[in-house]
């Protein structure tokens, strides 16, 4: 959890509140919204609202716009200047509040960092009558976009040493260095031609064509850092994502505990899953 929170605080940081879907396509970040809201309209308007590993408040904010105003979110990371309804250093698995101390518990795309089965307990525990979680999804478009993009850091990184080769030719550009990142370029073309995502290697292609023009080392070391941390998180996420037959076993633990629930992809396949519980 510790090393999700460290790479997520610096994420935060800088990152608007709709990070967590900002990348989606705008038709699926729509009907997320679109989700949320709906279900929030369903609240009286004195409800008690807790977002799990909200970030920098997504979630709160549509709240707010829904009329809510007994909100709190927490996250095991800590934001500076953060909305002031955030706690930050709360881990979604062991929740300081007691038992139904609020009328709905939600998460979007957070509680699994914590583990699914205790955070998901945890919201059931804080929580009297809704539980809204939108999960990531390990056999999901995004989960498996993020693994290839995953897999091709870690080729740039090691596979080619494509940030080595950068910077040898930013400290000391001559005819030798200028031809290694043509081939550089052309190994990244090859690569390219098999993937499904393309993003990341068209970066650094630019890069090195960047590089060939104004050689700039301060800038093949910040691009490092910034594809080296970007992997780290999508590993992170990659890895927390829970597979269906997990959601469907903890539905099937807050059923035996008197809850009703509903399980819904959102999309086909699946950009993210939905769990809805309600008692």
């Amino acid at each position: 959890m510790d090393a999700a929170a460290d790479e997520w605080g610096a994420y935060w940081q800088t990152a608007p509140a709709d990070g967590c879907t900002a990348a989606f396509p705008p038709a699926v970040a729509g009907a997320i919204a679109a989700r949320w809201r709906g279900l929030l309209a369903g609240l009286p308007a004195n409800a008690r609202l807790i977002d799990l590993a909200c970030g920098r408040g997504a979630l709160l904010a549509l709240a707010r716009e829904r009329g809510l105003s007994d909100v709190v979110g927490v996250d095991a990371a800590t934001v500076a200047a953060a909305d002031p309804a955030i706690r930050g250093g709360i881990d979604a698995a062991r929740l300081p509040f007691a038992d139904a101390s609020f009328d709905v518990a939600v998460s979007q795309f957070g509680v699994e960092y914590a583990g699914l089965v205790p955070a998901v307990a945890e919201a059931a525990r804080v929580a009297c009558r809704q539980v809204w979680l939108l999960l990531h999804a390990a056999d999901g478009t995004v989960v498996g976009a993020g693994r290839e993009l995953v897999a091709q850091a870690d080729w740039l990184r090691a596979g080619v040493q494509a940030f080595t080769r950068l910077a040898r030719h930013a400290a000391g550009p001559d005819a030798a260095t200028a031809a290694d990142l043509e081939a550089l370029r052309a190994a990244i073309v090859a690569r390219a031609e098999a993937a499904t995502n393309t993003s990341l290697l068209e970066a650094v292609w630019q890069a090195a064509a960047a590089q060939l023009a104004a050689p700039d080392a301060a800038a093949v070391a910040s691009l490092a850092n910034d594809v080296q941390a970007w992997a780290r998180r999508l590993a992170l996420l990659t890895g927390a994502a829970p597979d269906a037959a997990s959601v469907a076993a903890v539905a099937e633990t807050l059923r035996a505990g008197g809850w009703t629930v509903t399980v819904a992809d959102e999309g086909a396949p699946p950009a993210a899953r939905w769990l809805l519980a309600s008692r």
